[in-house]
């Protein structure tokens, strides 16, 4: 029988299954951002309740969702560019200046590699939408990071939202949200923001940066423009604002 877990209700060893399930969710290029990096342990500190995990009979980990409440009074259209990297931010300092939060921000929701295809992110977001009801918050709100983007680079995210296959959305996260029932708001283009030298973006792409221009990384959504001249190169992920209520 499968059960949901809050943060703090988990033992040593689904600890251990949660860190390793992130490290494995994602590439290489997410997990230097320096936005992660600085909140997500006051994330965890400061939210254990809204951090929710899906466990089976044999306390093996099916797949988590990391949530964050914070303070939104404005029109959803007005959701920030930076969407993913402000939201994590504002929860925060949110919660620091003792801000009392309206909205339920998606963070991530991640099946473990093992458990896919089973509808597990299905009860994820399920309990996402229950505890929203339960603390009275207005809305649910996520700033989604579709799963096949990184198939297409160098494709504008307004042309691969309205991507089909057979007459059906072909990203199957955008999907997944749309048949349970969130509306798209809007593309936030600077969702996420990660930047460094010649040497951190070689080490990334175990390649040697000769010239300027727009470089591929494996797993980025997007080009990462590199200024060989000043020794930098900078990478903007657009994600795509999507809410439940």
């Amino acid at each position: 029988m499968n059960k949901l877990l809050t943060l703090a209700q988990l033992d040593d060893d689904l600890v251990k299954q949660y860190k390793s399930a992130i490290q494995n969710a994602f590439p290489d290029i997410i997990l230097c951002s320096k936005v992660i990096e600085k909140y997500w342990d006051r994330v965890e500190a400061y939210f254990p309740q809204t951090q929710i995990f899906l466990i089976d009979s044999e306390n093996q980990l099916l797949g988590f969702m990391n949530a964050i409440p914070l303070f939104w009074n404005a029109p959803l259209r007005e959701l920030p560019d930076e969407g993913w990297d402000w939201m994590l931010e504002k929860g925060v300092d949110d919660f620091e200046n003792g801000q009392i939060p309206n909205f339920l921000g998606g963070l991530q929701i991640i099946v473990t590699k093992d458990n896919l295809g089973n509808g597990y992110s299905k009860i994820l977001i399920s309990e996402a939408k229950r505890l929203v009801k339960k603390e009275g918050y207005e809305n649910f709100i996520i700033p989604i990071r579709p799963t096949f983007k990184s198939r297409y680079p160098n494709m504008k995210m307004e042309e691969y939202i309205d991507l089909k296959v057979d007459g059906k959305v072909y990203d199957p996260w955008i999907r997944t949200h749309l048949k349970g029932g969130a509306k798209i708001i809007n593309i936030c283009f600077k969702a996420m923001y990660i930047d460094g030298n010649l040497q951190f973006w070689e080490k990334l792409m175990n390649r040697k940066i000769e010239t300027t221009g727009a470089y591929i990384v494996e797993g980025a959504l997007n080009p990462v423009d590199i200024d060989v001249e000043n020794n930098h190169g900078t990478y903007y992920e657009d994600n795509i604002w999507i809410s439940y209520f």
